[in-house]
């Protein structure tokens, strides 16, 4: 959505929502020839003799487990006024972005928490939910402009993304707060 407000002040907004599911519960089929379990889904975990054999949870999940890395609420908002004083022209804008929760795994992967340690490289972590906003001001003659800016204003340290692939927990962070100044000059 854009709208202009009035001369001057142009809102933008975009928003999603999504409300994901797993429709099918697909499986780990056995692939060793040799295995009398051979073309089936695999749904025990056997010692090397064949015997003692315990039952193990699909890791793709039940059918109406939430799919991965899809939160199910994102949305930004933007406001820009422009004006003008003598031969200048300026300008301030504010924004605001917020995505929520989400999940690294689908499924029945386990959790940090549940796993108590790292023992796979498939663990299924919580993204929490985090809102970020950035400001601008700035002015510009002719061909040279000069803007202040600042992004991720309020220092939020969310995570984007977790996982134990390495098997340590890595994380991908947020930028975090950052201030700055642009000087720009456009050549014809």
């Amino acid at each position: 959505m854009v709208a202009r407000v009035f001369s001057g002040l142009t809102l933008q907004g975009a928003a999603s929502w999504n409300k994901t599911r797993q429709t099918n519960s697909p499986a780990l089929l056995d692939n060793n020839p040799d295995s009398a379990n051979f073309g089936h889904a695999i749904t025990q975990a056997c010692d090397s003799t064949g015997a003692n054999c315990t039952a193990i949870t699909n890791p793709f999940g039940p059918v109406g487990s939430p799919t991965a890395n899809a939160p199910p609420m994102q949305f930004s908002l933007r406001a820009r006024y422009e004006w003008s004083i003598g031969d200048y022209g300026s300008f301030a804008q504010f924004g605001a972005s917020h995505t929520g929760h989400s999940f690294t795994q689908a499924g029945s992967n386990p959790t940090f928490a549940g796993s108590g340690n790292i023992s796979t490289s498939r663990l299924r972590f919580e993204n929490a939910a985090y809102t970020s906003f950035s400001a601008q001001v700035g002015v510009a003659k002719d061909a040279w402009n000069v803007m202040l800016f600042g992004e991720n204003l309020a220092n939020s340290h969310a995570a984007t993304f977790t996982s134990t692939d390495n098997f340590i927990v890595e994380q991908t962070p947020l930028r975090p707060r950052v201030l700055g100044v642009s000087f720009g000059y456009k050549f014809q």
